[in-house]
């Protein structure tokens, strides 16, 4: 069943591994730290003959060789539903060696009870940018819009808040909409400039984490003392994806906001 991405693809009934199809990443000329965050609320297989049901976040590092095709990803997890583990360990050891597989990188698995969503749904305290009018004469990406604040010398620490970010899938060419983190100190940055960059995103097409790894490393390019970058994407077929970048160290983070 491999070669799903773009195809038309029945959910498979049994245990099917060899659906998951990898993506190589793009060399990311910023070093950074982080990861991709991927919450799953389609969790279901089967312990003996009793069906279970979970809400999950997987984590995959934001430095692996390859992420795996979202669609493929949906594909593979219903794929056990049916699946009888003899315990509830070695079905959370089984997908996560399929997907490090996968990923060529080690991928870990947190399970969480359905109810339990709300403990990792927080929504962004942060200062929320500025609509950018000219959206539309601006259709494509240009790091030359960014800037710092003008007659602003001093050194900050933001919180900046986008719930505008819009960009397409490479594949289907279907908008993805998400909401973005921008945690930096440095010299200040104009709000507006941010604003006005973010905008070339609606016409690009970009996987999640191939947009999230561009605007962090044109912010860096502003050379802020400090940067975190999340973007965190509306679910798509019982799945959203959070890819946190950072110029430190960090670590992994189920947070999720109400809107995914």
């Amino acid at each position: 069943m491999a070669g799903v991405l773009g195809q038309a693809v029945a959910a498979p009934e049994r245990y099917a591994p060899e659906v998951l199809e990898p993506i190589s990443r793009q060399q990311n000329a910023a070093a950074c730290f982080g990861w991709d965050i991927w919450h799953a609320y389609e969790l279901s297989w089967c312990i003996g003959d009793q069906a279970c049901h979970w809400v999950g976040w997987l984590s995959i590092p934001a430095d692996s060789p390859a992420t795996v095709e979202s669609k493929s990803l949906k594909l593979y997890l219903n794929s056990l539903n049916f699946h009888s583990f003899a315990d509830h360990r070695g079905a959370v050891n089984t997908i996560c060696a399929d997907i490090s597989a996968c990923a060529g990188a080690i991928v870990t698995l947190e399970c969480l009870p359905v109810e339990g969503l709300s403990d990792i749904t927080e929504e962004l305290d942060g200062v929320n940018l500025p609509a950018c009018a000219a959206y539309q004469a601006i259709e494509t990406i240009s790091s030359d819009l960014l800037t710092h604040s003008p007659g602003k010398e001093n050194v900050v620490s933001e919180h900046l808040v986008s719930h505008s970010l819009r960009s397409l899938c490479p594949v289907t060419a279907q908008p993805d909409w998400g909401s973005l983190s921008i945690r930096y100190s440095g010299k200040a940055i104009d709000h507006e400039s941010v604003s006005a960059y973010l905008s070339g995103y609606r016409s690009h097409q970009g996987f999640h984490e191939q947009c999230v790894d561009q605007i962090f490393a044109d912010l860096l390019a502003l050379k802020p003392d400090s940067l975190q970058v999340v973007g965190f994407y509306q679910r798509r077929g019982g799945i959203d994806i959070t890819p946190w970048r950072s110029t430190e160290p960090l670590a992994t983070n189920p947070q999720r906001l109400g809107r995914q």
